[in-house]
């Protein structure tokens, strides 16, 4: 008699677990075994790179959109036995339940770490990824060296100076493909929050006696209208050649503060720097230059420092936070926020506390806290109802009642995604938004478009978000922003479920055509 299992035979297969294999199961592990597969048991198979050329995942590639991806790797026609949402998951590191919701697009994939891991236990090829923001830098051969360690360096005066001329003589050096190839090396989590923890302390201030004169009064205010105007640049969106003159302006603004005597008007001109640093990092991040976007809101907060302006200083913290929530970081986040507010806990007015609670708010909204989002915004509602207009500083002007209301709209789409009820409150916070926002802010009345248009996909009305989008798509397409862009990304990777309806085909196409402009 043969023993069971043995080539030949007709008696059932055996699993190594000693279980036997169900007679319609091809593969060597029974089903429990298959189910709890290691990694090293049962991974991934090793594919070659016609798989991810396949025409099976080119819709998911194109819309972006990881559990689309999922769906499609699982039901290649490539793979020798077929792939269960049991043994995906497993592979995944999730739950059966987790991987059905993220592949019929019940809860959007977002955090960069989660995309990262899942495209990297996949093997999906480097060139294929959209998301990679956050991963090792890649070299770039000929490009010039890494640019200086601004969260490592110095804080007193004179060194936050030269880490400024340092800096943008690097940048302005380098090319833009270099530029966009370093975006993914931001620092996170302890490497970033414990340097910034630094700007709490008080700083050396510069020598009463240095080898270049004192920053004139005239000086001063020239520098001040060069400020103006390239802040003016920077809300249109633009990013190649009014970056390259942001960054210009500020090394020499650098050379001349580190050469300076201490007194009021280089306090003063160390502010406007900080501006300019502000500015370069906005024109950076929405040119999807994260690391270089993340240098200037350091340098901003250490130039601000430097002037004397603990609340301008918290600001840029706020801008950083803004930049984690982006990248998929709300814990980091929120200790930065909450640098801020421990900062300037005596010194910030109503409305920058106003704001650094609004910024708190967006953390709890993607962490899925519902009590402390709240609260936050109950707090912000309180403070931006105290303040005083004509006594806050003019760097303040842009959080108005229309910003403030399509923050926490857009924050409450957001918490939609663990609790629902939530985006019935973030439309009508959104419409409120679009309602005050003066017609010449047009980058914000986009965001309020889109941001309209993702809270309906939410509730459930996509051609009604599509009518709204599409209205906005030739707009899009002047302004040249990368954060429109991606947020129009995010729109079409959100509508995935409804594809087959015409309308949201045809809004998804034209998005694409926007994106490939």
């Amino acid at each position: 008699m043969q023993p069971i299992g043995l080539p030949g035979s007709s008696a059932r297969r055996v699993c190594p677990c000693g279980a036997l294999i169900a007679a319609d199961n091809p593969d060597r592990l029974c089903h429990g075994c298959r189910r709890n597969a290691r990694p090293e048991v049962g991974g991934p198979p090793q594919l070659s790179a016609a798989f991810w050329d396949h025409p099976a995942l080119a819709e998911a590639f194109a819309d972006q959109d990881m559990g689309a991806l999922l769906a499609a790797y699982r039901h290649h026609p490539h793979h020798v036995h077929r792939i269960t949402q049991d043994r995906l998951a497993a592979w995944l590191g999730i739950s059966q339940a987790q991987l059905s919701r993220y592949e019929n697009g019940q809860n959007p994939i977002e955090r960069m770490d989660r995309l990262r891991h899942f495209a990297e236990v996949l093997g999906v090829p480097p060139e294929k990824l959209w998301f990679d923001r956050t991963g090792p830098s890649r070299q770039d051969d000929g490009d010039a060296a890494a640019p200086p360690d601004v969260l490592g360096a110095p804080w007193d005066a004179p060194n936050v100076a030269r880490s400024v001329e340092e800096t943008t003589r690097s940048d302005l050096a380098i090319s833009r493909r270099a530029a966009l190839t370093g975006a993914a090396a931001v620092a996170v989590g302890p490497a970033l929050v414990e340097p910034m923890q630094r700007w709490l302390s008080p700083l050396q201030p510069l020598s009463r006696w240095a080898s270049g004169s004192a920053i004139s009064e005239d000086e001063l205010a020239a520098l001040q209208r060069v400020a103006a105007g390239l802040r003016g640049w920077s809300l249109r969106g633009s990013a190649g050649l009014a970056r390259k003159a942001v960054l210009g302006q500020l090394n020499e603004l650098a050379d001349r503060l580190r050469r300076a005597p201490a007194g009021s008007t280089t306090d003063r001109a160390f502010f406007v720097g900080a501006e300019l640093a502000k500015i370069a990092a906005t024109m950076s991040w929405d040119a999807g230059m994260h690391q270089a976007a993340q240098r200037y809101y350091v340098l901003a907060v250490r130039m601000a420092k430097a002037g004397r302006n603990d609340p301008f200083a918290a600001c840029c913290l706020a801008a950083m936070a803004r930049q984690m929530f982006d990248l998929g970081r709300p814990e980091d986040g929120l200790d930065l926020v909450q640098l801020g507010q421990y900062g300037t806990r005596r010194s910030a007015s109503p409305t920058l506390r106003a704001l650094l609670f609004t910024r708190e708010a967006w953390a709890y909204a993607q962490m899925g806290r519902v009590a402390e989002f709240h609260r936050a915004v109950g707090m912000a509602q309180e403070c931006f109802a105290a303040r005083d207009p004509a006594a806050e500083p003019t760097w303040l002007d842009n959080f108005d009642e229309a910003e403030m209301a399509g923050v926490i709209g857009a924050r409450m789409r957001d918490l939609a995604r663990h609790d629902p009820r939530q985006a019935g409150l973030a439309a009508q916070h959104i419409r409120r938004a679009l309602a005050l926002r003066h017609p010449s802010k047009v980058r914000n009345r986009a965001f309020d478009v889109i941001g309209l248009g993702r809270t309906l996909v939410v509730v459930g009305e996509p051609e009604e978000a599509c009518r709204l989008v599409r209205g906005v798509l030739p707009t899009a397409a002047k302004l040249h922003s990368g954060r429109v862009l991606r947020k129009l990304q995010d729109f079409a990777r959100e509508t995935g479920r409804y594809r087959q309806e015409a309308p949201v085909r045809e809004t998804r196409d034209a998005i694409r055509t926007v994106l490939s402009a």
